[in-house]
């Protein structure tokens, strides 16, 4: 294979030429993050702890030259260590994971003297050292935390200055050098030295090794292998305990737990790569803020974002289903039937709250305006982009919540309850194709106003409606397919799909033209949102559009491997290139439904990966690009349990090999599998060292070695195209100042 996610962690390097200036960032996954910048000294904000930045960077010299970052003959960003190369040697240097600390390790080409120069943040106004033995405790006047330093081998530390430190490190060779952090200096000397007795860069690569290796997606395109394997890192990183297990939404702007980005984000950053523990408490640790104050208007609601222990928000309409739909997916991927009993009360609490407050005699989820995730208001009041009462996500949302809480009603011995829910689901799903669809124009609505006007604004959303469902969908196959006909031809660039159509006479195509509106005017009217793509890859997929999907993808990778903040996905693109080609990234430089949808898009999308440990099966439907003839891939799902499969293709032939380990007990394999035109689908028992082997060649197919199996011919599907952005036809947000917020304030929006 072109790559090996766990041989070598190494082989993940993005390399970045001497000179050129990469933004990279690491998390702790405690409540600190690391944002740097490579060949620049102190480029980046730093280390960032208790929400203060603290540490800013360490310049090693050796034999008495200073290994500049700026005259580094170039850097490797790794999972683990950023790396200079110099000609006198190499520094690297680590943000430990939940250590609270930092490690530089100094690796000279030739013996000489080490020393560091450790710069802190301008925060710091003074430093007072207390040598211990071999190391040495730092008091940090400015800061609300204190310093430890200890080494590989023994050091003298000193104060150079209001903020900086520096640190001689006895005898010749290579060196790590630990700073940690703690409330007192006691405490982070006694915390770096045990960094030092524990070999702590190495449980770091163990670590980061270990989030990295669970899972497994390697095809025979490498910069796609290492792209994902980002993905899954950086959205890693973003898991943080500040106030409770949690997901930051992104950095650094969204440093805080928001519901609707947290369980959006959930599948990609730890379901697919195995974290289910982790899952698990974010899981409850929402729930724990959950309003039950019957009085309440948003009684029911779990938050929209958390700041801290008193500042909790509860205006959204979607955050609470998604919690509802991710709940629901962890528990097919581990069957933690414990917890579907446990959590009943707060699921039944969180539907029947909504179904008093907020559901309409038609069974719809009614919501405010700026309640769905398109929430950005006109100073805090009048939204910029109207979605009420009836936004198409929110009702794919809210029938799948509603078919969620059957079946967990049943776990719960709450027949009755689940047989209601049932039967609100079922009124649902007629009236959506009653209000949504325009059958004549074959085109579905984006909301429905209080008045039951339609507005049919061609957004990103409707693609919702395919990818949220997972016990029934809402649409047949044919309306499917002409959704997501509708949304590319008008809405998917080669670099990601935008979020309003450049027809529309809304359509705002750069996020920043200050001179013309506020940056809110764009962010949901035409802006192009990273984790956006990662339901349009899923609906291409579902549609058999696997050949545009790739390109997609593809595209995407480079944005991850290439692009901002190397390793993550920004939170924006700007909709139309300003240069010819040239993309603008803006919003946050690290977005966790950005990666987090990237990644998962890989196992669950192309690799077609779906436990359903709840049914006693695992389902395997890989949507295969043409140009891809191996796949290698490793799915966790249960109790320490995997899934081996390796699929090669060829010509009009194809073998898939799949394997379980660690399975508690047998389990059915859902295969289906489509190559040259044709389909086969098989049921067949897995259980563990038992293989199930399938040969498909032209018409013929076989299982084990054994009888035939049917296949079916498979009907080609006519290939969708990107849509070329264009301003051909100069938008009114290019003519006419503040044009939009002029329409809105007047009350003329439609």
């Amino acid at each position: 294979m072109a790559f090996s996610e766990t041989d070598n962690l190494d082989e993940l390097a993005i390399v970045v030429p001497a000179g050129e200036a990469a933004q990279y960032f690491y998390g702790d996954n405690l409540e600190g993050y690391f944002e740097g910048v490579t060949h620049r000294t102190a480029g980046g904000s730093g280390y960032w702890i208790n929400g203060t930045p603290v540490f800013r960077d360490a310049v090693a010299t050796v034999g008495g030259e200073a290994l500049v970052p700026e005259q580094a003959l170039g850097a490797d960003i790794l999972p683990y260590a950023v790396r200079h190369r110099f000609a006198a040697g190499e520094v690297g240097v680590s943000i430990l994971h939940r250590q609270r600390a930092v490690a530089v390790t100094v690796t000279p080409r030739q013996a000489g003297v080490v020393s560091l120069e450790v710069q802190f943040d301008r925060c710091v106004t003074a430093v007072a050292v207390q040598p211990n033995g071999d190391a040495a405790g730092v008091k940090l006047t400015g800061a609300a935390i204190a310093a430890g330093v200890a080494a590989t081998r023994a050091v003298t530390v000193r104060g150079i200055g209001a903020n900086r430190l520096r640190v001689r490190v006895a005898g010749r060779g290579s060196v790590t050098v630990f700073l940690a952090f703690a409330a007192t200096a006691a405490q982070a000397r006694a915390r770096a030295v045990a960094l030092v007795r524990a070999d702590g860069v190495a449980a770091h690569r163990r670590a980061i090794d270990d989030v990295v290796g669970r899972s497994r997606f390697v095809t025979d395109h490498a910069d796609y292998n290492r792209a994902v394997a980002w993905a899954k890192l950086t959205s890693y990183f973003l898991v943080t305990e500040e106030f409770g297990k949690g997901i930051w939404a992104g950095l650094p702007w969204f440093k805080n737990n928001w519901g609707r980005d947290t369980f959006i984000a959930l599948p990609g950053t730890l379901l697919v790569s195995g974290m289910f523990d982790d899952a698990r408490e974010v899981i409850l640790n929402f729930l724990r803020y959950q309003d039950t104050q019957p009085a309440s208007p948003t009684y029911g609601r779990v938050p929209n974002r958390v700041q801290s222990a008193t500042d909790i928000i509860y205006n959204t309409a979607d955050g609470t289903p998604w919690l509802i739909r991710e709940l629901y997916e962890y528990l097919q991927y581990t069957g933690d039937l414990d917890l579907a009993r446990q959590v009943y009360p707060a699921v039944k609490l969180a539907i029947e709250g909504a179904i008093a407050t907020f559901v309409d005699r038609e069974q719809f989820l009614t919501h405010d305006d700026a309640d769905t995730w398109m929430d950005a208001r006109i100073m805090g009041d009048l939204p910029w982009s109207a979605r009420g009462n009836r936004a198409n996500d929110i009702q794919a949302l809210w029938h799948n919540a509603l078919l969620i809480g059957e079946r967990l009603a049943g776990y719960a011995g709450d027949a009755r309850t689940g047989r209601a829910w049932r039967k609100r689901a079922d009124t649902l799903r007629a009236n959506f194709i009653k209000r949504f669809w325009n059958a004549r124009a074959r085109r579905l609505a984006d909301r429905i106003e209080v008045d039951n006007r339609r507005d049919e604004k061609v957004r990103p959303n409707q693609l919702m409606v395919l990818s949220i469902p997972m016990i029934e969908p809402l649409l047949d196959e044919r309306q499917e397919a002409a959704v997501v006909a509708n949304a590319v031809g008008s809405l998917l660039y080669p670099y990601g799909i935008a979020s309003l159509s450049q027809d529309d006479p809304y359509f705002h195509p750069h996020h920043h033209r200050d001179e013309w509106h506020h940056f809110d005017a764009a962010y949901h009217n035409g802006t192009v949102w990273g984790w956006n793509a990662g339901f349009t890859v899923t609906a291409l997929c579902r549609v058999g559009q696997t050949g545009l999907a790739w390109k997609l993808a593809q595209n995407l990778a480079f944005q991850v491997l290439r692009l901002g903040c190397r390793g993550s996905m920004s939170e924006l693109i700007e909709a139309v290139p300003r240069r010819k080609g040239e993309l603008v990234l803006s919003g946050t430089w690290a977005q966790a439904w950005s990666t987090s949808e990237f990644a998962r898009n890989a196992y669950q999308d192309f690799g077609g990966f779906h436990p359903r440990l709840l049914d006693g099966s695992l389902h395997l439907h890989p949507h295969l690009p043409r140009e891809w003839t191996e796949l290698e891939a490793v799915y966790p799902f249960g109790r320490g349990a995997r899934l081996l499969v390796n699929l090669t293709r060829w010509g009009r032939g194809l073998v898939l090999h799949a394997r379980m380990e660690g399975g508690e007990h047998p389990l059915t394999l859902c295969v289906t599998l489509e190559h040259a035109g044709r389909r086969l689908r098989v049921e067949e028992p897995l259980l563990p060292g038992h293989p199930v082997v399938i040969e498909l060649e032209g018409k013929r197919a076989r299982i084990n070695n054994g009888a035939p199996v049917d296949t079916e011919a498979v009907a080609p599907v006519k290939p969708l195209r990107f849509r070329t952005p264009s301003l051909a036809a100069k938008p009114r947000a290019l003519r006419e100042k503040h044009f939009l917020q002029t329409i809105i304030e007047a009350g003329r929006y439609r």
